[in-house]
């Protein structure tokens, strides 16, 4: 059933995208790619319980954790809401956050799904740790996405670029407040959304 309401909400976000662009023409196209990247991780921590061996989990695990910051990311695409007459601001409000909620479920949902399966692999205590570290990375990897322009892929193609980009840039004032600030965010929601068992489906 969880499922099935996240493929809704996203429905609901591309029908609203689709109404737009009925009226001025496609745009704010970025956002179907934004979504296809937040889907990403949820499917990653889906297949992980089907990953009985180790040596499959934990590769599985940190692609998922490199591709986990795409799903809430999508809650900084607020920041293009602005008058765009003759599209009315309420619309764009509710077009806008129908993707950014639709980010932020599907990141939770995927998050739930890892802290069943770290849950079952190494105990709660263990696996509480990991899913807070998470988190915080995951206010780190939006700020570098939003602020910096990396994207997760870039991990793999130039990770030393990304990691001279992010140590220079993760010195400053900003990136720790915002980081931490976008992690709480990001946790406050989390305990509240997630499921009685971390493992339903």
């Amino acid at each position: 059933m969880r499922s099935l309401a996240l493929v809704a909400v996203c429905a609901l976000a591309l029908g609203l995208w689709a109404a737009r662009a009925t009226v001025v023409g496609p745009r704010f196209v970025f956002l179907w790619w934004n979504l296809f990247l937040a889907w990403v991780p949820w499917v990653l921590s889906a297949s992980l319980r089907f990953t009985h061996r180790g040596v499959f989990f934990w590769p599985v695990l940190f692609s998922w954790l490199a591709f986990w910051p795409n799903a809430p990311y999508l809650l900084t695409d607020l920041v293009h809401l602005k008058a765009r007459p003759p599209v009315p601001l309420w619309f764009d409000v509710l077009f806008l956050a129908s993707f950014a909620w639709a980010g932020c479920l599907l990141g939770w949902d995927s998050l739930s799904r890892v802290h069943g399966e770290l849950r079952t692999r190494l105990g709660a205590t263990r696996a509480g740790v990991l899913i807070a570290a998470s988190v915080l990375l995951c206010g780190v990897g939006v700020f570098l996405g939003r602020f910096e322009r990396l994207n997760s892929w870039e991990l793999v193609t130039d990770p030393l670029q990304v990691a001279q980009t992010a140590s220079e840039a993760l010195l400053t004032l900003r990136a720790g407040v915002f980081s931490i600030a976008f992690a709480s965010f990001v946790g406050a929601g989390y305990l509240f959304t997630r499921p009685a068992s971390p493992t339903a489906s």
